[in-house]
C-alpha cells in the first residue's frame, strides 16, 4: 500500500528509530507540508513530497536517503511487492561496459537494476559483465530519458552525447493513462539517435550535415520490445553516409520502411522533423508487461 511519512517522524529518525505509520498531512516548522512518500511501483525510491502541490523530488543527501529507506521498509505482517523490471540490457561484447540512464534535466535517471556479480553499480551507471544481461525497473514518471554506454567508466550525462560521439538510446516513459500509450498499460517510446550536434533536415538534403559535429556513434546498438520492429546499428565507421563518420551498418537513412532489415531507416542520422522523412520515423513503442531491450553488439 501507498504511504507517506510525517517530516516531522522522518527527521527525528536521524537520533532514534521513527515507526513508519501512514499519517495525515503535517506541517513542518518552515510552513510547508512536506512528507516522505514512500516507494510505489512507479516510483522506486523515497522521494520528497509536496502534499499541497503533489510534485515529488529527490532525496539528495546520502543520510537523508538511508533514513528514509529504513523508514519506509514494511511494517511487520506486510509484504512489499517490488516492481517487475521492464528494461534488459545485454552486452555481447568481449569486455565489461558501462551504462547511464539520464532524464531531460541532464541528472541521473530513477532506474532500479537487480545487482549481481555480473551486474555492478558503478559511479552513475552499471558495469554490465562480457556476455551477460542485466534487468532494472524505471517508472513511467521518468518522461524523456536516454541510455548511452561507454568502454571505460558510466557516462556521467547521457544528454552530452553527441559532443562525446556517443551512441544514443533515446527513451520516453509514460504512465498508462497517457494517449501515446494507446489503452495498453505503461509504455515506453524508443529510438537510436546518431545526429550530430549541429545536424537539422536542410543539412542533411544539402550534404549529408557535413560539417556538423561528427555522428553520435560509439558503440554497436540493437533495440527490441517483444514482436515490434527491432532497430540495429553497426560499424564500422565510414564516409558512405557523407563525410560525419556515421556508422556504415546502420540502415538506409533515406529508404521509406523502418526497422527489421537494413535497407530501412533503423536510426535517426539527422532530426527528421519534416517532409517525407518524418512519416517514416524509426522509433517504437513497448507497452504493458513487454520489456525493452537493448543490446550492446561485438564489433566496431
Amino acid at each position: 500500500m501507498p504511504r507517506s511519512l510525517p517530516l516531522a517522524c522522518f527527521v527525528f529518525a536521524l537520533a532514534t528509530v521513527c515507526q513508519a505509520q501512514p499519517s495525515p498531512l503535517v506541517r513542518n516548522n518552515g510552513g510547508d507540508n512536506i512528507v516522505v512518500a514512500c516507494p510505489t511501483t512507479e516510483q522506486p525510491r523515497p522521494m520528497f513530497k509536496d502534499t499541497r502541490t503533489g510534485n515529488v523530488f529527490p532525496i539528495v543527501d546520502p543520510l537523508l536517503r538511508a533514513v528514509a529507506a529504513k523508514a519506509c521498509e514494511p511494517d511487520a505482517g506486510e509484504t512489499a511487492t517490488p516492481p517487475v523490471n521492464n528494461v534488459s540490457v545485454t552486452n555481447n561484447r568481449g569486455t565489461p561496459i558501462y551504462v547511464s540512464f539520464t532524464v531531460q534535466n541532464q541528472t541521473p535517471g530513477p532506474i532500479a537494476w537487480t545487482t549481481s556479480p555480473n551486474c555492478v553499480l558503478s559511479g552513475v551507471g552499471i558495469q554490465i559483465a562480457a556476455g551477460q544481461t542485466c534487468s532494472a525497473y524505471v517508472p513511467p514518471s521518468a518522461g524523456s530519458s536516454r541510455f548511452c554506454a561507454a568502454l571505460s567508466a558510466a557516462p556521467a550525462n547521457c544528454y552530452v552525447a553527441q559532443t562525446n560521439h556517443q551512441t544514443m538510446i533515446e527513451t520516453n516513459f509514460l504512465p498508462a493513462s497517457n494517449g501515446g500509450c494507446f489503452g495498453q498499460g505503461a509504455c515506453v517510446w524508443y529510438d537510436i539517435s546518431l545526429i550530430p550536434s549541429n545536424c537539422t533536415d536542410s543539412a542533411w538534403a544539402a550534404n549529408e550535415c557535413a560539417g556538423t559535429g561528427g555522428a553520435s556513434y560509439n558503440l554497436p546498438v540493437q533495440t527490441s520490445c517483444g514482436g515490434t520492429a527491432t532497430y540495429t546499428c553497426q560499424g564500422p565507421t565510414s564516409t558512405a553516409w557523407g563525410p560525419e563518420n556515421y556508422p556504415s551498418s546502420c540502415g538506409n537513412p533515406n529508404a521509406t520502411c523502418t526497422g527489421n532489415s537494413p535497407g530501412c531507416v533503423n536510426a535517426y542520422f539527422f532530426p527528421m522533423f519534416s517532409g517525407t522523412p518524418s512519416t517514416h520515423q524509426p522509433n517504437q513503442g513497448c507497452y504493458g508487461t513487454s520489456v525493452f531491450g537493448i543490446t550492446f553488439l561485438s564489433g566496431s
